[in-house]
């Protein structure tokens, strides 16, 4: 899982939250992987009903949750040691970064007015999608057609 900004064929599935963006797939304190069954039991247990991440490491649909809910923020900030390393993404590797800057450029392409990832930022400057309408149908296809390039899938 990597960007909660991208998870599933929604903005912001499949990674867990940095700095109101989402990633999934590495921890700086528990592995550079993380642990999406472990987030997802931690934000339940901190009152934010999320799913647990399927077998590709997906999170599923979390266009519900309201990421700017003192709850989130609070229960974020307890469970971001299971996030991929441990929540900062300035820390993610190389072929990561390309990864991710694929799939950013594919949203572009798609219509998308998203930034590169900034290698120089806790949260890769991913925090601006956050603001992403999930709901708009033009972003949903454009999602569906990068799924493909989202970081940290199986194969990549």
């Amino acid at each position: 899982m990597l960007v909660t900004a991208c998870g599933s064929d929604k903005p912001a599935d499949g990674v867990a939250s940095a700095g109101g963006a989402s990633v999934a797939s590495t921890s700086a304190s528990a592995s550079q992987s993380g642990d999406g069954r472990q987030y997802a039991q931690c934000m339940r247990d901190h009152g934010v009903d999320i799913p647990d991440p399927d077998p590709n490491g997906q999170m599923g649909d979390l266009a519900k949750i309201d990421r700017d809910s003192q709850a989130f923020k609070t229960a974020a900030e307890a469970c971001q040691k299971f996030l991929p390393y441990g929540g900062d993404l300035s820390k993610i590797d190389s072929k990561m970064l390309d990864q991710l800057r694929g799939f950013t450029q594919c949203l572009r392409d798609h219509g998308m007015d998203v930034p590169d990832p900034d290698p120089n930022s806790p949260s890769l400057g991913l925090d601006q999608m956050k603001n992403i309408d999930r709901d708009n149908p033009a972003v949903q296809k454009a999602f569906k057609a990068c799924k493909d390039k989202i970081p940290g899938r199986p194969g990549q």
